[in-house]
């Protein structure tokens, strides 16, 4: 099962994807390039927009630096741009009326 993934390439492109990986080869599913945009800000640009990638592309890892997991805010946000359109909000507390205090 491929999970969202950040991959950093010998290039020094930084792409965020759903991963696959085998022993000598990183599978990516519709990638996007992260792309600084200002102090402590990320955007995501579509990678290779110019080709037919939309059944995953596949790497060599001798191209690939590092595979790390995302931030949770991030992964939310690709979901939202490239992935299924939905994001399942994080598990938290669940309090009743009762607990509630309002301020003014």
């Amino acid at each position: 099962m491929s999970k969202v993934k950040i991959v950093r390439l010998t290039s020094g492109e930084e792409l965020i994807a759903k991963v696959e990986e085998t022993d000598t080869n990183v599978t990516l599913k519709k990638p996007a390039i992260l792309i600084p945009a200002g102090k402590d800000q990320l955007a995501f640009g579509q990678w290779l927009p110019y080709a037919d990638i939309s059944n995953g592309i596949e790497i060599s890892k001798d191209y690939v630096v590092f595979v790390v997991d995302p931030m949770d805010e991030m992964v939310s946000q690709y979901e939202q741009a490239f992935g299924s359109g939905l994001v399942v909000p994080k598990a938290g507390k669940v309090v009743s009326g009762s607990e509630l205090k309002l301020t003014t």
